[in-house]
């Protein structure tokens, strides 16, 4: 990952018009590229900020890479979890100069 490249972590805690807006902001701070980063049930909720971006906010926007992962963690209970991780990398083409 360059640095322009930032990170959103997509939970199902907070409804999906705030992360949406997370990236948003994001690109129009000028990031290269937004990876949507989610853990277990939350994957959906990943899946579907990358396709409301897409569908109604920026039509330009590219998934350019999409990495399926896993990971150990430990529950609150103390029990040993294996959850898949999801990685979605949207970027968005630079505009072309007309000079």
């Amino acid at each position: 990952m360059t640095e322009a490249t930032k990170t959103v972590i997509v939970g199902q805690s907070k409804p999906i018009l705030n992360y949406v807006t997370a990236c948003i902001t994001m690109f129009n701070g000028g990031a290269d590229h937004v990876v949507l980063r989610s853990r277990g049930e939350a994957i959906n909720m990943a899946v579907d900020v990358a396709q409301l971006l897409k569908k109604r906010f920026f039509s330009q926007v590219q998934i350019s890479k999409i990495q399926i992962d896993g990971e150990d963690v430990v529950s609150r209970d103390g029990r040993q979890l294996s959850l898949p991780v999801l990685e979605i990398e949207l970027s968005m083409p630079k505009a072309q100069s007309t000079t």
